[in-house]
């Protein structure tokens, strides 16, 4: 009844302007319809965005790693360019599925997986699923692994909850992002200050009904499970960035996530909020490639 205003975003008419977009594919997979960049060659490098981005939130990293690695970045489910999910198919163990699926469809595996907020939460549930494959190394940026805590615990789902109750609710939000100065309000509230390209990015996304669906979808079925208890059960070596002034997840989180995943690594990032790959990605790639090739030494 309401799906006429939920059209999906447009490729045809923002492929043009689109980070990235000459390394762009669609790919149909686990029920979905995937959007894919691959750039580079080499070992396969993973990246999952966070919620409410997109492939662009990558578009200052992607290039620089992939002067080393073959680098797939994906639009998660709900998200920018890839269909939405059914509502029963938006939880993280769906999602990490499906994710099983598009890799299965193009048959590759990661030998490095790098995610952020969300998208390395759901990394960690997608590999902890499947424990028989080889363990890729796995880059969190201001991982997503712990409950929130306070108010904002029972706040999110809640908000989500009371959201959905409206059919035409993303569609209002949708609406609403065309005054700029929300969109500027909501980025700022991460603690990140971006480029106005980055910014328009986000812009174009909030106002698009069908993203803002997805991504409320995937907050109304957030739910992390065992997930916090299972992390030392990570059998693969893991490198922690988490952002000083990150408004989103507190940096403390970073360091009880640490302690809990035996020989983790962390590094703070001083002057950064939780949008921090976006805000610097030279020095994060940087700090990427450099763990990595450490990684590697050790290995020999």
């Amino acid at each position: 009844m309401f799906e006429s205003f939920y059209p999906a975003l447009s490729w045809e008419q923002h492929q043009s302007h689109w980070p990235l977009s000459k390394h762009s594919q669609f790919v149909n997979a686990a029920g979905l319809r995937w959007h894919v960049q691959t750039l580079g060659e080499g070992p396969l490098l993973l990246m999952l965005h966070g919620l409410g981005a997109s492939t662009h939130s990558w578009r200052g990293m992607a290039p620089l790693l992939a002067a080393h690695y073959r680098v797939m970045l994906i639009d998660l489910p709900g998200h920018a360019f890839s269909s939405t999910p059914s509502a029963h198919a938006a939880g993280l163990p769906d999602m990490a599925q499906a994710l099983h699926g598009l890799m299965t469809q193009l048959q590759t595996w990661p030998q490095v997986v790098v995610g952020h907020s969300a998208g390395a939460t759901l990394a960690a549930r997608w590999l902890l699923n499947h424990p028989d494959r080889p363990a890729p190394h796995l880059v969190a940026f201001n991982p997503a692994w712990l409950p929130l805590s306070g108010a904002a615990h029972w706040l999110f789902p809640l908000s989500a909850k009371l959201i959905s109750l409206n059919p035409l609710s993303a569609w209002l939000f949708a609406k609403a992002m065309q005054q700029e100065s929300w969109v500027g309000k909501i980025l700022s509230s991460t603690g990140s200050h971006l480029a106005a390209e980055d910014a328009a990015c986000y812009k174009l996304l909030m106002q698009s009904p069908s993203h803002v669906q997805g991504v409320l979808q995937m907050m109304l079925h957030h739910d992390l499970g065992p997930l916090p208890q299972q992390l030392a059960e990570l059998k693969n070596r893991v490198l922690i960035l988490a952002a000083e002034n990150d408004q989103a997840v507190p940096h403390d989180h970073a360091v009880t996530a640490q302690q809990r995943i035996p020989g983790a690594a962390l590094l703070s990032l001083q002057g950064l909020g939780h949008l921090a790959h976006e805000e610097n990605p030279p020095l994060c790639a940087l700090e990427v490639l450099k763990w990595l090739a450490l990684k590697a030494q050790t290995d020999r």
